[in-house]
């Protein structure tokens, strides 16, 4: 048994993200603010850790100058990682050296950037045939190509060798593209675009130097090289050999005109499983677009942490189709919490006050679909549906309340909220009729059509006739003593102080047969007692001010005793 574990072991191979490594160090270490020193000095340290970890460091002696090699067989990501630091610090050093010859006229500067980016170029070089001989990774083996045709290409562009940088240059950026459109990680796919929006400025002025036909175009240049490099293909296709599961499930979206990639495959599985299942199962049809949200949450998520930590140019297009994918979980799941909610409220065995409620949730969930981000600015066909619907299913509430009405024999009320229905209804249609003449039909991935159908729209209009009439002959039949005239003038009185709300204040010109009390507002209105703090006068006492020429009387008249005893008060009373 531990001799299966063993060879189990040494048969998986090593995996290093150098991408990862780099961007993390980068940014954390100095290169946020352009510090290259505190960069190098950081590499520095790390690699004598590496090295104590790995127990090649050695003894501080001037008679050994020989380092300690490494083993035949390597079986720990930590000596890939020395080599990785060697090379980040011969680069940052580099860099750094090249900030101060800009900002001085120092020729030495120059020579010894070449002389670190030479190092950098052989370190990286040297770890790229380590991995080709050792049990690594496939994706490792071309991540240290990359990486090192990378350096090389920093080498051969400050020594204006154009050609073998451009070539250089292109192959890590076909490698990076490879990378960035099979993979299904969000940081994974945004640290290679940002890698590649790197490389692309020395591309174009490579180009602009050697004075290529394709001009400066980027695109152009690397499709017409990247052909000739039949070795970096041969690797290309050997490796997606075992990645094309990986761009078989990038799933493609249309709908409302819109195209979008989901690249997050737990999220574009969710939503494939939601779509195969069928009408007749509410219940697992809703919890399965529940799911899909909840993979829609977490992809955003993680895009947003992916993004915060670098960003490029397409990953703005990535975090957009992420979006859009999310809103049209978000939108068949309320379309089905609709469709659900109208098949209960139009259920016979539904009470008045149930299906009430039902319809109020239907609303809700229209409003819910109106907020969605970037949903009624991009697509305003779908605003005017949302506005059918809305008014549709205000016309079915205000018929199902106003049949609760008529049960408790309120038939004013009950005509009042007929006549309002119908006034929903006949919105409706309008809406309707113009969206079907300005916008047409496009085919999409869209499985839930909310679309009200005229038949509802007929079924509806036929319940409000129904009813109207109902409740016509029950109040004919309360106030049967009076003409047909009258009781037709009394009952439109009486729906007309219903429908209008409004205070006879606000309604001065205008003169009605009837006035109810509870319209009527007091002017002025009274008077009411209000509770006032009392008057402290032991603490106003000081404040208050006496005429002067009082205060002088009753002065000179106490101080009036004369003669020697005077003097002494003796005049006081």
């Amino acid at each position: 048994m531990e001799t299966t574990a063993t060879t189990t072991t040494e048969l998986q191979p090593l995996y290093m993200d150098v991408l990862s490594i780099i961007n993390e160090s980068r940014m954390t270490y100095g290169l946020r603010h352009q510090d290259y020193q505190r960069y190098r000095e950081y590499c520095t340290n790390r690699v004598r850790r590496l090295r104590q970890i790995l127990k090649l460091n050695q003894s501080n002696n001037k008679k050994t100058n020989v380092r300690k090699p490494f083993p035949e067989i390597i079986d720990n990501v930590h000596y890939l990682h020395l080599f990785v630091f060697d090379i980040e610090r011969a680069w940052a050093y580099a860099m750094e050296l090249k900030q101060e010859s800009n900002d001085s006229m120092e020729t030495r500067h120059h020579h010894h950037l070449i002389k670190r980016l030479k190092r950098a170029a052989l370190y990286a070089e040297s770890l790229h045939q380590l991995c080709m001989q050792q049990n690594v990774d496939k994706r490792t083996v071309l991540d240290t190509k990359a990486y090192a045709c990378l350096m090389k290409g920093y080498l051969s562009f400050e020594q204006q060798n154009w050609e073998n940088a451009l070539n250089q240059f292109i192959e890590t950026r076909v490698i990076y593209e490879n990378f960035a459109k099979s993979t299904d990680n969000s940081e994974q796919e945004a640290l290679c675009y940002a890698a590649i929006d790197e490389i692309d400025p020395n591309i174009r002025f490579c180009g602009y130097r050697l004075h290529l036909p394709e001009g400066q175009d980027v695109q152009r240049i690397v499709a017409s090289r990247a052909q000739n490099m039949t070795e970096l293909n041969e690797q290309l296709n050997a490796w997606s050999q075992s990645s094309v599961t990986v761009k078989k499930e990038l799933k493609q979206l249309r709908w409302r005109n819109k195209e979008m990639t989901i690249k997050n495959k737990s999220f574009a599985d969710a939503i494939t499983r939601a779509q195969n299942i069928g009408e007749n199962d509410e219940t697992k049809l809703v919890q399965a677009w529940r799911e899909a949200e909840k993979a829609g949450k977490k992809a955003i998520k993680e895009d947003k942490e992916a993004t915060a930590k670098v960003t490029s140019s397409k990953s703005a297009k990535t975090t957009e189709d992420l979006q859009r994918a999310f809103v049209f979980v978000e939108y068949h799941l309320f379309g089905y919490f609709i469709q659900r909610n109208f098949r209960l409220a139009r259920e016979e065995q539904q009470s008045s006050q149930q299906a009430i409620k039902l319809y109020d949730d239907i609303l809700k969930n229209i409003e819910y679909i109106w907020d969605l981000p970037n949903l009624k600015q991009d697509d305003m066909s779908l605003d005017e549906e949302l506005n059918i619907l809305s008014l549709y299913y205000k016309g079915c509430r205000c018929v199902q309340v106003a049949i609760t009405y008529a049960d408790m024999n309120k038939i004013v009320e009950s005509l009042a909220l007929y006549q309002k229905a119908q006034a929903y209804i006949v919105q409706a249609k309008q809406l309707k009729f113009k969206h079907q003449r300005v916008h047409a039909t496009d085919e999409d991935d869209g499985i839930l059509d909310l679309e009200v159908a005229d038949a509802d729209i007929a079924h509806l209009e036929q319940s409000i006739q129904a009813g109207t009439w109902k409740s016509r002959a029950a109040y004919y039949l309360e106030n049967g003593s009076k003409s047909n005239v009258d009781a037709d003038d009394q009952l439109t009185e009486e729906m007309e102080q219903l429908m209008n709300d409004r205070y006879l204040v606000n309604e001065l010109d205008s003169y009605p047969r009837r006035i109810q009390r509870s319209h009527l507002v007091e002017f002025p209105p009274q008077f009411q007692p209000v509770a006032c703090k009392p008057f402290y006068f032991d603490l106003a006492a000081n404040f208050v001010q006496y005429p002067d020429q009082a205060l002088n009387d009753r002065v000179a008249t106490k101080s009036g005793g004369g003669g020697f005893w005077g003097l002494f008060g003796s005049g006081r009373k």
